[in-house]
């Protein structure tokens, strides 16, 4: 079962696997970019599957979705895979298998606050051993996270050996100045690690890496993404 979820993995993570692990590193900010109606959902649900097939533990943590329909963005990505290797009959081994790597949380009715994220962390590993290595942070733009917030969540994160993954929205009207990430996100840049854009190009999506570690770059990784789950296309090289 080990060898077939690890033969599964398509998310964009896996150009982060160098230094001897498979993404931004504990403690560290993955952060997305791209206009409205992208794909920035799919991409960070993307991410949260890769860490689950690479046996990794996954906090899922949302503003405004519910359970029920994040945890079917896991599924719909899940048996995508399946079907592209042929495997589908291994659904409900993997699925289960996730499951319990995986815990969803929405702040749905509720305020969201950094405090909130560090007791659900606290609730999860005193009660359920369950002590997260991925935090997606999933509409943060609708909580109105400013930049202390983002530090303190980075600081939570390292407290527990967690990277973290967030998306933001840009804007036509507000083209990236040179050598920074595109607004809004320019405003907390000295906090991302390593930054991606999704560039929208003939019915697909083209991946550029923007920043990585210390350095404002603007690479393309001549990598297509599929349009509906944001997935590497298949036969795309996973190197950087």
């Amino acid at each position: 079962m080990t060898n077939l979820m690890i033969s599964l993995r398509r998310s964009p993570r896996m150009l982060l696997e160098r230094d001897g692990h498979p993404g931004p590193g504990p403690g560290k900010l993955g952060l997305v970019v791209a206009r409205a109606g992208v794909g920035k959902t799919a991409f960070l649900t993307g991410i949260g599957v890769d860490a689950l097939l690479s046996g990794q533990k996954v906090l899922h943590v949302s503003v405004e979705r519910s359970i029920d329909k994040i945890r079917e963005w896991y599924d719909e990505q899940l048996v995508e895979m399946l079907k592209r290797e042929r495997k589908l009959e291994h659904l409900s081994a993997v699925q289960l298998t996730m499951e319990r790597r995986r815990h969803i949380h929405t702040f749905i009715g509720q305020s969201f606050s950094v405090d909130r994220v560090r007791q659900t962390v606290s609730l999860l590993r005193d009660s359920m051993e369950f002590v997260p290595a991925v935090i997606i942070l999933d509409r943060m733009e609708y909580a109105g996270v400013d930049k202390p917030a983002i530090a303190d969540l980075k600081a939570m994160a390292a407290e527990i050996g967690a990277e973290l993954w967030m998306a933001c929205r840009t804007h036509r009207e507000g083209p990236a100045s040179p050598g920074h990430l595109p607004p809004p996100a320019d405003a907390f840049e000295d906090l991302v690690d390593v930054a991606f854009s999704l560039d929208p190009q003939d019915a697909k999506v083209r991946l550029h890496i923007i920043k990585d570690k210390e350095k404002m770059v603007e690479r393309d990784l001549n990598i297509l993404l599929d349009p509906q789950t944001l997935l590497l296309v298949p036969g795309v090289a996973t190197k950087k």
